[in-house]
């Protein structure tokens, strides 16, 4: 337990110092809905990195977790506008030491892919292909529909010890603002 305690510690403070010299960025470069077969498609294009204390702490055999938060709206002049659909997405990025692997899975299919470098399996997380989040008959003619979509690095899912640690350290809360779009019928 202790070494734990010590463990997350100096990754924590490794973590914090290196944090300091490079600018640290997470955000959604460009997305969009598409209609396939009855049901809208999200395509988005993520940029981040990881904090050099997430890549050792995935390296010694930490979880991370990326959450997409999905919301489609039905926009309304003079009242609020109406949820139509909301829709969270995870993924979790481990290392599998007896493999040697990176594996990426997305928590809501169970979806799994295998990858040979750290750099390659957050190359695949910053990338959302043909995601479906809503069904066309959801959708009136109408009336005007917007999507928005953040992304959250989610450390809730590591040992207690390493988030008590964590709380003082920001260095692996990041999340995206807001990016939001019209969905075009």
């Amino acid at each position: 337990m202790l070494a734990t305690v010590l463990l997350a510690f100096c990754i924590a403070v490794g973590g914090e110092a290196r944090a300091s010299e490079a600018p640290r960025r997470f955000e959604i470069r460009s997305a969009f809905v598409e209609p396939a077969a009855s049901v809208y498609m999200l395509n988005a294009r993520l940029d981040f990195t990881l904090p050099e204390g997430a890549r050792d702490a995935i390296l010694d055999g930490v979880a991370l977790t990326l959450d997409l938060e999905i919301e489609v709206n039905r926009a309304r002049r003079f009242w609020l506008d109406d949820t139509v659909a909301t829709l969270e997405q995870h993924y979790e990025l481990v290392y599998h030491a007896l493999s040697e692997r990176f594996l990426v899975r997305n928590l809501n299919s169970g979806e799994q892919s295998s990858w040979p470098t750290l750099e390659d399996a957050v190359e695949s997380l910053q990338v959302v292909d043909r995601l479906p989040i809503l069904d066309q008959s959801l959708v009136l003619p109408d009336f005007r529909y917007e999507v928005s979509l953040r992304g959250r690095l989610d450390v809730r899912n590591l040992p207690e010890a390493l988030r008590i640690v964590l709380f003082w350290v920001d260095d692996w809360r990041q999340q995206t603002d807001w990016y939001t779009w019209p969905l075009n019928l």
